[in-house]
């Protein structure tokens, strides 16, 4: 996937926007990080080589059909703020994406997705078994480019985030149809299952130079923005156009996952209790759930729960930008903002 590509789908995420800025800033962020964009593009198929049929082809299949590029971006920009760009932030921001393939490949079979990125999923074309091993795959070549840079302590954290990673999909799968969801359980699988992949991406350039104070504004920055990016997503699959997203939507709400617009949406109006409930009967007696998803997705709009979501992501969004506005103002500070603002631009 090109710089072009990458501009491309940046930009259809900022259409659900206001956003002729919007779509004017992210086409400078491309530009700025256009030479860097090309050597990723070029260095992620790479990353996978073809051993054991089908391993690296599955998350090929998925770097062919594009992305935004969110979590290299993340890492290249951090590289410019600590001015560590180079060879060595290519395989960290490599990595990063690695990683979330690896996340997307087991996500599709937990949830048993059909669609990944406008293409049959991966587990369609070859197997649950194959998209389970690809990732796995992913995930070691991804520590293999991160154990390559000169300094130890992106691996350690790399690990860690793995860990985070984990414990956060157990998490959520643990609290599948719980009758009573919590914002703090939430809140809780978001910061393991997403944002920490956002945190590790933000740090991971700068631990090749020595600036304390960047480290904990970029650790802040990006556990933020990983949240909103989560609420974001949550609100996304409720309301967005299938097509425009590139995968099913509802598939959170028919799985039992209680996203932050259905538990504020159950705060404001108790009875949306009981069709939670009928969807998790449903689900145990493997009934099909789509319309019973549907209308209960509708009465979750009615409630108020997606606006409060809403509400919930801007306010991220904000603490994202405080985070950065701590540092000296630089092309990259200001690219990094735009990208905050792209994020949530995409609920509006």
């Amino acid at each position: 996937m090109d710089r072009t590509a990458s501009l491309e789908a940046l930009e259809r995420a900022a259409e659900r926007g206001s956003s002729g800025r919007i779509r004017e800033d992210v086409s400078s962020l491309t530009a700025f990080l256009a030479s860097e964009l090309d050597e990723v593009a070029a260095a992620l198929p790479e990353s996978l080589p073809l051993t054991v049929h089908p391993l690296a082809e599955t998350g090929r299949h998925l770097i062919e059909a594009g992305g935004k590029r969110l979590r290299p971006m993340l890492v290249l920009l951090s590289a410019h703020l600590a001015g560590t760009r180079g060879e060595e932030a290519i395989k960290l921001a490599c990595s990063g994406e690695l990683v979330h393939l690896a996340t997307l490949l087991h996500d599709d079979v937990v949830d048993e997705g059909m669609v990944r990125r406008g293409r049959p999923a991966p587990r369609m074309v070859w197997s649950n078994t194959a998209s389970v091993l690809g990732g796995d795959y992913a995930l070691t070549r991804a520590l293999d480019l991160v154990a390559s840079v000169p300094s130890q302590a992106p691996l350690k954290e790399a690990i860690s985030t793995l860990r985070l990673l984990v414990e956060g999909e157990m998490l959520q799968l643990q609290q599948r149809h719980t009758p009573t969801p919590t914002e703090a359980a939430y809140l809780e699988v978001a910061e393991r299952k997403t944002a920490s992949l956002f945190v590790w991406c933000c740090r991971a350039p700068v631990h090749l130079t020595n600036n304390p104070a960047l480290l904990e504004a970029m650790t802040s920055f990006g556990r933020s923005l990983g949240l909103c990016f989560q609420m974001v997503d949550d609100i996304l699959d409720l309301e967005a156009d299938e097509a425009t997203l590139g995968k099913q939507l509802l598939v959170d709400l028919a799985g039992g996952k209680a996203t932050l617009p259905v538990i504020l949406g159950m705060q404001r109006d108790p009875s949306l209790r009981q069709g939670w409930l009928q969807l998790a009967e449903r689900q145990a007696a493997n009934e099909e759930g789509g319309e019973a998803a549907l209308s209960f997705a509708q009465a979750v709009r009615a409630s108020g729960g997606i606006e409060a979501a809403r509400e919930r992501a801007r306010a991220e969004a904000a603490a994202a930008r405080r985070a950065l506005l701590t540092l000296p103002h630089s092309e990259a500070r200001a690219h990094l903002l735009t990208m905050t603002d792209g994020l949530v631009a995409r609920i509006r």
